[in-house]
């Protein structure tokens, strides 16, 4: 294992050990002092605190939302389903090529592999959907670029330890507080290089932050308006509180609908002038006590008293019933998308569709953040007049066939969208022209495989059915969906 790959594995396995730590304390409530949810790290008025005052509770609100990714589903899917949602296709396009001049062919030919090859070694489906996923949890992502050969990661900073501190090419560079090794210094083995020439200009300066090289850094921040850290869903941090409350006492009330009293009425004598005159012993009642007690469920409470008891019953109180799915309506309302993307409460598929493409549009301006950091390591790397850009396509898990096929009809059209094409099935910026010289050139795929028979290559049989394709469900409008319930309805009749 290399040294680099083995300092990734060591951050994971502490970071793996820190996660299970939070994870133990989690979820501890007292029912016995209070009605409602309380959590041994955070609680309500935690929130309310750092929501009061953002700049300056920054950072607990980052800590607090990484806390509750890793202990809540509702926000870890919800977190997820951003992150997850672009397909992270890209390619590398040539831009502000002067064709009235002589183009020297070889030297622009070497200068677009050079860029191909920094970006396919940038690893951008897999390194930058780590860092997409950070971002989204706690607000700003803080990395620094690992390169060795062939072998590319992102060493993830501790975002507690780390400050914007200005903008390069468009970019956000960001200054490192070196006063972290002061308490961990046996981690200052695992970090780069570099953090230990910071570390020792910080003992000498007496500063503490000290700017990470912007040639290596990488940093996404959702809010670019501004600048200070702050999870972009820190408002629902108590909706989630009120998830997890509503479940407690559910659970509660579900044990208590449950459970039901005997009462053993001791009797006593009647006309007798003295107090407490049983007619049977305390000793008697204990014993027959113990024995009824002793046969019946655990779910069944029993009680001896000499007094007049009415019946003892928890009714059943509906109104409390859907509180945990009025709690999650709220999260999803309050996140901004469709609460049928995450469960079975399914509207038409036209809202659905709408509520997506606004969560598509908050995912793509992302991306252009993503795009600048990368172009400005191509920049760094090629100089002269060649200007290669890497372009991450605005496609998501939900939208890709659509522009697939727009820009296969662009490509019919004679447009240059060739390379944008191979992208969007997936492939890499090189792996569309290399598998094209594998199959033509070397395999002969063309010329040796014939097509199979389809409605492409035959004529249309007489006792085919007339009429309009049918229409896939996501591309229904209201009425259609609809309509077609209404005939699979009729047919089962």
């Amino acid at each position: 294992m290399s040294k680099a790959l083995k300092k990734e594995e060591d951050f994971k396995r502490d970071m793996v050990k820190w996660n299970f730590a939070q994870l133990s304390d989690f979820i501890i409530k007292d029912l016995n002092s209070q009605t409602r949810a309380r959590y041994s790290t955070y609680n309500r008025d935690n929130v309310q605190t750092y929501l009061n005052n953002p700049i300056r509770y920054s950072k607990e609100l980052q800590s607090l939302s990484s806390f509750i990714y890793n202990n809540s589903t509702h926000y870890r899917r919800f977190i997820n389903f951003l992150a997850k949602m672009p397909t992270l296709d890209h390619y590398v396009e040539l831009k502000e090529l002067d064709t009235s001049k002589n183009i020297n062919e070889k030297t622009l030919r070497n200068n677009y592999i050079k860029a191909i090859k920094k970006v396919e070694n940038m690893n951008i489906k897999h390194e930058f959907q780590k860092v997409l996923k950070q971002a989204w949890k706690v607000g700003t992502f803080y990395g620094y670029e690992m390169e060795i050969d062939n072998s590319y990661f992102i060493f993830e900073l501790p975002f507690q330890y780390c400050q914007i501190s200005g903008i390069s090419d468009g970019v956000f560079t960001f200054s490192f507080d070196m006063s972290y090794f002061d308490s961990t210094p046996e981690d200052l083995e695992r970090y780069p290089d570099i953090f230990q020439s910071m570390y020792r200009e910080y003992n000498t300066t007496g500063n503490a932050f000290q700017e990470v090289e912007p040639e290596k850094s990488i940093c996404l921040k959702i809010d670019e308006e501004l600048y200070y850290d702050i999870p972009p869903f820190a408002g629902l941090f108590a909706d989630i509180f009120d998830i997890e409350e509503y479940k407690a006492l559910g659970k509660v009330n579900s044990i208590i609908e449950n459970y039901k009293f005997l009462i053993q009425k001791i009797p006593m004598r009647k006309e007798s002038d003295k107090n407490n005159d049983f007619l049977i012993d305390l000793k008697t009642v204990n014993a027959f006590h113990g024995k009824t007690a002793n046969v019946v469920p655990e779910e069944i409470g029993l009680i001896a008293s000499p007094f007049e008891i009415d019946t003892v019953e928890f009714s059943k109180d509906n109104s409390n019933k859907d509180g945990v799915r009025e709690a999650e309506r709220s999260f999803y309302s309050a996140g901004g998308s469709n609460q049928a993307l995450f469960n079975i409460d399914k509207p038409t598929n036209g809202i659905l569709e709408k509520s997506i493409k606004i969560d598509e549009a908050e995912v793509f301006a992302l991306l252009r953040q993503v795009e600048r950091v990368i172009n400005s390591k191509i920049k760094n790397l090629i100089k002269g007049t060649n200007v290669f850009r890497a372009v991450i396509l605005d496609t998501t898990v939900f939208n890709s066939k659509e522009k697939t096929e727009m820009l296969l009809k662009g490509a019919q059209y004679g447009l240059p969208v060739k390379l944008r094409l191979l992208a969007s099935y997936g492939l890499s910026p090189s792996a569309g022209v290399s598998m094209n010289f594998l199959e033509e050139d070397i395999l002969g795929i063309t010329d040796k495989f014939k097509p199979l028979k389809s409605s492409h290559t035959q004529t249309e049989s007489a006792s085919s059915e007339a009429g309009r394709p049918e229409v896939e469900d996501d591309e229904l409008t209201e009425g259609g969906e609809l309509q077609r319930d209404r005939a699979d309805n009729e047919s089962r009749q």
